[in-house]
């Protein structure tokens, strides 16, 4: 009598593909099928093998887009850093050319003053030499064909003409005046038949005149 428990609910079993697992001896397993064992049989595992690899992938997906997402955001930090660092080398290098205009404009300025100072006979400071040199030249040029010549100065350098010239204006018949609206380092020279204007302003009348003229 069989010892299966009739009684026992049944539940329907569905499997997955269910495969011999010697295939080699399929053919002598089924003409003894009453000798088939549980052992013999084995269950298709692709589907959970495709579960893994998708899991994999996704894994490695996640990872790549982890270690792209890292390198982004590490290469966009040295590029804001390297352009932080050229902001700040052409803000020095501005600076810099700013300083270097600044004190070229300044010693080429200083450079232009001194040229003209000979020029026109003008210094920033009082320099009585450039007077006495000044008219020395009128003198030799002028001194013995003028006719009545009147030499007109600044009143402070009525001692130093004097001492100066006191021979030369005897010799020739000069006459020193003073004016108080002759620049310190200038005189005019008036004759009958002429006149020398060599003040400051009238030097530097010329010097502009050389300046922007063909002369030049």
């Amino acid at each position: 009598m069989s010892n299966l428990n009739t009684n026992k609910k049944w539940v329907n079993w569905f499997p997955e593909e269910v495969f011999l697992k010697n295939i080699n001896n399929n053919q002598t397993i089924l003409y003894n099928i009453e000798k088939i064992k549980k052992e013999d049989f084995c269950i298709n595992n692709n589907v959970n093998n495709i579960s893994k690899e998708l899991s994999i992938n996704k894994t490695n997906t996640e990872i790549h887009k982890e270690a792209f997402k890292k390198g982004f955001l590490e290469g966009k930090m040295a590029h804001d850093i390297l352009t932080k660092k050229l902001n700040n080398l052409c803000l020095s290098f501005e600076k810099d050319l700013s300083t270097f205009e600044n004190q070229l404009y300044s010693a080429v300025l200083k450079i232009v003053i001194k040229i003209s100072s000979y020029i026109i006979g003008k210094n920033i400071n009082i320099d009585q030499s450039i007077l006495i040199k000044n008219i020395k030249k009128i003198f030799n040029e002028n001194g013995s064909f003028l006719k009545h010549p009147r030499i007109l100065v600044h009143p402070d350098n009525k001692i130093l003409l004097e001492n100066t010239f006191k021979k030369f204006i005897k010799n020739y018949q000069w006459r020193l005046e003073y004016d108080d609206n002759i620049d310190i380092n200038g005189c005019k020279v008036i004759s009958e038949d002429s006149y020398i204007d060599s003040t400051v302003d009238a030097r530097w009348e010329e010097l502009y005149r050389l300046i922007f003229s063909e002369e030049y």
